[in-house]
């Protein structure tokens, strides 16, 4: 992160984890091995195994209202931070285009986060929560592109004054949730 792909040198990392450079080559024999295997740790950390509405031990579509506060944690509230992870999603997408091994891992991820926006999206419509009328697809890549355009727009730099607070966003995106989720209350 703080050098960028380019910038990177596998003696600089494997001095910063407390190995040699023989040690890291041992393992990953070029530089793209090493830094697709940190983009998928990196990764794994930002979207771990139980995420979704297990992750909160509920399920904000089968409350009677949907509770606004797991929907917008799940849909994108805190994106806004510019926190470390936030600013790998810059270097991966940059660096995806001429590393295959990171462009695997970032659509890997990518894919695993739409297919769980899907699950929960498809919840929310079998519970009549979610608009019929726009398919499940449809909804995870309007989520998905609200999602990460935020968070790449934010980690490449956006000037404070275009990033609203975090209560204005969660409020934007509550209308957007009322918009497709007819049995949606305001947030007060």
């Amino acid at each position: 992160m703080e050098h960028g792909y380019e910038g990177s040198r596998i003696s600089r990392i494997a001095r910063r984890a407390g190995l040699t450079s023989g040690a890291v080559y041992a393992r990953w024999p070029h530089k793209p091995d090493v830094l697709a295997a940190a983009l998928d740790h990196i990764l794994r950390q930002e979207l771990p195994e139980e995420f979704g509405a297990e992750r909160f031990g509920l399920n904000p579509f089968v409350s009677d209202p949907p509770d606004p506060v797991a929907i917008m944690r799940l849909l994108g509230a805190g994106r806004l931070d510019r926190g470390e992870h936030r600013d790998v999603m810059v270097q991966a997408f940059g660096s995806a285009r001429n590393n295959e091994a990171i462009r695997d891992c970032l659509v890997g991820f990518l894919n695993e986060e739409a297919r769980r926006l899907c699950g929960l999206i498809e919840v929310g419509q079998e519970h009549g929560y979610c608009a019929e009328e726009f398919s499940a697809a449809a909804l995870t890549l309007l989520w998905h592109s609200i999602i990460l355009g935020s968070q790449l727009l934010v980690s490449a730099g956006l000037d404070e004054r275009y990033v609203p607070d975090d209560d204005d966003w969660t409020a934007l995106l509550w209308t957007v949730v009322c918009a497709v989720c007819p049995g949606a209350q305001p947030i007060e």
